[in-house]
Parts: C-alpha cells; sequence; structure tokens
C-alpha cells in the first residue's frame, strides 16, 4: 500500500513564516519534520502530494525523506485558502491504487498493521459529536444553499453527529474515494459564493469527515479503524502526550487545539532535537537565515548559528561536568513585566466581564507583586547561570521519562533529585496567562477565583531571552520537591509520600495513589524541577 501525505501552503508565497495552525512556524516545520521521519522509520516508502511553495521547503531545503515527491497542488490555488481540507481530498481523488493517506500532524512509533493496511476503508476512529460540532452544522445550515443528499438525510434521523477522524484515511476501495471526493468537491463549489458568510475553517471538517461517514453510512461499506474506541469531538486526552512515546504510546495526532499547547510544542521539538538533530538544527538556521522569530530562542546569544555549528554545540553538550556558573557571562538585567501590561490593557479596555472595581485593583496588585518577585530571583540568582549548563539539562533531559518510565519493573529503583527552581506564591493564578491557546476573555473568566486562594508556583531557569519559565505547583507537589532535596529512588519517595495518606484508604486505592505519584513525577520533569540522578 503506498502511505501518502499532502501538504499544500494555502496560496502564500512564504511557507516558512506561517504557522498553519500551530503555536509557532519553528514547530510547523518541526512537525513535518518528526511525521515524515517516523514514518519512513516503520515504511520504506513514502509520497508528498504538494505545492511548488511548499516543496522549496520541505524537500529543497529541509531534505525530508520522502521517497517520491508529486508537485501536483498548485492547480488547487484558487480555493479559499482556509480550506484547508481541499489537498486532502484532491489526494485523495488522484489515487488509482490502495493508499494511506497521513495528516501531517500524526506521529507513529510502530509500523501499521498489514491487515488494517489491506480492508477497503480505513480511518483514525470514530467520533461522535457534543453540541460543538452540532452548533456549527446548524450554522452552516442556516447559510450554505446546498448538502449533499446523504447528509440531508442523516441530519433528518435528528440523531448526533457522528463522523470519522481523517488523521488517517485511505484503503483499497478506490471507486468509493473517487465517488467520495466527486461529492466533495461539488459540495464546495455549489457554496463558493456562500463561504464569506461562514467560519471558513469549520466547513472542512464537514466537507471531509461527515461527508465520508454520511456517504459510507448510505452504501452500508463497513470502515476499518486504528482505534476501536469511539471519541467525542473534544475527547482525544493523551493524542499529544510526547512524554509517554514509545513506551506507553505509538501514534499521536495533534489534533485541534494541541498544536497551540505550548508544552506539547515543546516536547515535540525536544523530541525532534533527541531522535533527529541533524534535523532540528536545519531547521533553526533556516529560521534564522530567514529572520523567523523562534518561539523557543536558546541560541541568541551563540556567534554562529549554522546547522554545523549548532549540531556540533549540541554532541559536545552531552558530556556531562559542565560548569554551572559563568563568571564571564554578559550581566543585563531582566524586565519581567508582560503580565501587568496583559492585566492592564484588558482592565483598562472595554471590561467584557463586567469585573468589580474591587477585584480589578487585587488583580492589578496581585501582578504586579508576583512579576515583581519574579524578577527578583531572575536578577539575583538566574543571571550568572551558564547558559551551556541549562541547555545541557535540557538536552539531557529530553530522554528521562523514557529512562525512568520505559522498563515498568524498574521504574522503583530509578533514582530522582531536584534540580534548580525558586518558589512563590501568588492570590491569583497567573499561569493562566501562559495558556496560549485560550482566548484572552477566557483567562480572566478563569482568573477569577476567590481571593483567600494560594496558588503556588516553580520558577525555573531557562537559557532563552526570558531566562525563566513558571510551573504551578500544588501542596502535594511540593511535599515531593521538598524530599528529593536528597537523591532518593522512586520506590523511597512513594513509601514517605504514602506516609501522609490514610492507610486503610491507600490499600483499598494504591492503582490510583501510584498513577497519581507517577503523574507528578511526570509533570516535574518536563516543568524541569527534577532530574534523573542515574548515569543515562
Amino acid at each position: 500500500m503506498q502511505i501518502v501525505q499532502s501538504c499544500w501552503s494555502r496560496n502564500q508565497k512564504s511557507f516558512l513564516s506561517s504557522n498553519a495552525g500551530w503555536l509557532a512556524p519553528e514547530y510547523h516545520l518541526m512537525g513535518w519534520a518528526l511525521s515524515s521521519l517516523q514514518l519512513r522509520k516503520f515504511h520504506d516508502e513514502l509520497t508528498l502530494y504538494t505545492d511548488s511553495v511548499s516543496a522549496r521547503i520541505l524537500i529543497d531545503k529541509l531534505q525530508l525523506p520522502y521517497t517520491n515527491v508529486v508537485c501536483s497542488l498548485d492547480k488547487i490555488n484558487n480555493y479559499h485558502p482556509d480550506l484547508w481540507a481541499i489537498p486532502k481530498i484532491q489526494v485523495y481523488s488522484e489515487q488509482e491504487e490502495p493508499f494511506l493517506h497521513i495528516d501531517g500532524d500524526v506521529f507513529i512509533w510502530k509500523r501499521f498493521d498489514d491487515e488494517l493496511l489491506s480492508q477497503g476503508l480505513i480511518t483514525q476512529n470514530k467520533e461522535t459529536a457534543t453540541g460543538y460540532y452540532e452548533n456549527i452544522m446548524r450554522s452552516l445550515e442556516n447559510e450554505l444553499t446546498y448538502f449533499p443528499e446523504e447528509i440531508i438525510a442523516e441530519r433528518k434521523k435528528q440523531g448526533n453527529i457522528e463522523a470519522y477522524n481523517a488523521g488517517i484515511f485511505g484503503g483499497s476501495d478506490i471507486a468509493f474515494f473517487k465517488e467520495y471526493t466527486s461529492k466533495a468537491f461539488y459540495f464546495i463549489e455549489k457554496n463558493t459564493n456562500q463561504l464569506h458568510k461562514i467560519n471558513v475553517s469549520d466547513f472542512n471538517i464537514f466537507f471531509e469527515q461527515y461527508l465520508f461517514y454520511c456517504l459510507s453510512k448510505h452504501q452500508e461499506k463497513k470502515i476499518s479503524v486504528l482505534f476501536d474506541k469511539i471519541y467525542e469531538d473534544y475527547g482525544y486526552s493523551g493524542f499529544g502526550n510526547f512524554c509517554e512515546v514509545p513506551y506507553e504510546r505509538d501514534y499521536l495526532h495533534l489534533l485541534g487545539t494541541f498544536k497551540r499547547h505550548k508544552q506539547i510544542c515543546a516536547d515535540m521539538a525536544s523530541r525532534l532535537r533527541h531522535d533527529f538533530p541533524e534535523y532540528y538544527y536545519r531547521i533553526i538556521q533556516l529560521c534564522y537565515d530567514n529572520n523567523i522569530k523562534l518561539e523557543q530562542d536558546h541560541y541568541s546569544h551563540l556567534p554562529s548559528k549554522t546547522e554545523y555549528d549548532l549540531l556540533s554545540r549540541y554532541h559536545f553538550l552531552k558530556q556531562p561536568d559542565l560548569q554551572q556558573v559563568d563568571s564571564d557571562a554578559e550581566i543585563n538585567h531582566i524586565a519581567v513585566n508582560w503580565r501587568r501590561r496583559v492585566v492592564d490593557d484588558f482592565l483598562n479596555g472595554e471590561n467584557e466581564l463586567n469585573i468589580p472595581k474591587v477585584i480589578e485593583k487585587r488583580l492589578k496588585k496581585d501582578v504586579t507583586r508576583f512579576e515583581e518577585e519574579i524578577g527578583g530571583i531572575c536578577n539575583s540568582k538566574f543571571l550568572l547561570i551558564n547558559k551551556d549548563y541549562l541547555y545541557q539539562r535540557d538536552v539531557l533531559g529530553a530522554n528521562y521519562l523514557e529512562f525512568i518510565f520505559g522498563n515498568k519493573d524498574k521504574i522503583t529503583e530509578k533514582k530522582l533529585v531536584v534540580s534548580k527552581f525558586e518558589i512563590i506564591s501568588s492570590k491569583y493564578n497567573w499561569s493562566i496567562l501562559d495558556e496560549q491557546e485560550l482566548p484572552l476573555k477566557k483567562k480572566f473568566q478563569k482568573l477569577q477565583v476567590p481571593y483567600q486562594l494560594k496558588n503556588y508556583f516553580a520558577i525555573v531557569p531557562e537559557c532563552n531571552a526570558q531566562r525563566y519559565s513558571v510551573a504551578s505547583i500544588d501542596e502535594l507537589d511540593r511535599y515531593i520537591l521538598k524530599l528529593l532535596k536528597r537523591t532518593m529512588t522512586i520506590g523511597e519517595l512513594m513509601g514517605k509520600v504514602a506516609e501522609q495518606f490514610d492507610p486503610e484508604e491507600l490499600e483499598n486505592a494504591y492503582d490510583d495513589f501510584q498513577l497519581l505519584i507517577y503523574g507528578r513525577i511526570k509533570m516535574a520533569l518536563l516543568c524541569k524541577l527534577i532530574k534523573s540522578a542515574d548515569t543515562l
């Protein structure tokens, strides 16, 4: 079976500056790199269908390992750029033999099963809609002038909207795909003059995934799925957990807001750097050469930013025993005030939430104190930390989770110890402002918690321009971090923490307790609060 991917620049002149739904352009490029590299690790052939703009970057510049490139997608440049599923429909329509299309935000750590690949129609899984899909569909029905008869018939049943997720899409039933794609294009073209009345991006789900469901159901086709579980449209928990590959998960799909989640993007980039460092640093150089601002800029202080020099530094920093303090560091005062600006701009604007003046005053006072405390820590304790030392911490830390949790029989024997951080508290949970996938209005809705609550945060030194990161922690995290000021095994840590629980309750729910503590350890490793004390 032919394994294929598709990439369309959406008729834009610059592929590099587009984030294409990701948090930043660098993650867009890294996503393509990691997705294709993992596919080639398990499948001998991989074809990319693309346009000339995308090909110049993915093939000519990044040299991604596609065995075949079909530059046929310039022909769809007349379509609306927000119709991001159009290239997939086009590629499905061009197939003349069994195929499996893999989205560019899908990552595998296991070969697709031959039995699955032999089926007539293949998808990732079946979906059932929450009110989110239903509301979108109603808005489309109010504005669009044409719907395929199969969709009309399904809607008359007045059941929940169901669909098939197109993370993977394909099969050997080529005749079905010819009919399906013909109907999809007709669906789009009959509504071209109505697109200005709708959210065009929302339309994609319905002419690709929902139409596929309705047509296959109408024709009583058997659909083979990668996952038997039926997911709700907002229920894909865990599909972005890079911290669990490959020892717990062998398939990820960064659908929805996952591509805009700061931690998920950072974990994806870290995975690419760990497994394919030459591609990672090729992307870094490409961004620098084209003045593309990096979301994670660990390199601005370096004199050379070529792939060769960055890769050489990476391999050098995998060696232990770097000095923590850099006495020759250039001292520049670290300004910490962006949260104050966000709060002032929001509260001094229209204030749609009608936040009472007394709460406004408390928010402004608390965020000022919060950032002043972070600034004090950064300028008194973080400025002289060697940036190479911090980058080495990140490089070595990329393998901690797999090393610690990869062998379930050995987890309790692994040793942990705290890394460098400082803990502060605040009356409000200011880490909400870091949730970049949330609209600002929702952030302020979540911020308004009872004034007497105390929130704790770990302030972690970083080697980027900001020089710090913030991790939200609670009392259990604080206790675990306190214990790990001395090196101990996970088994010893579990024993110490267990002393704080009721013995009878613990005996009846020990598996839940274990999952809880393992989860806190994983979070602390990801946030760089602790590290492995073993030699990897």
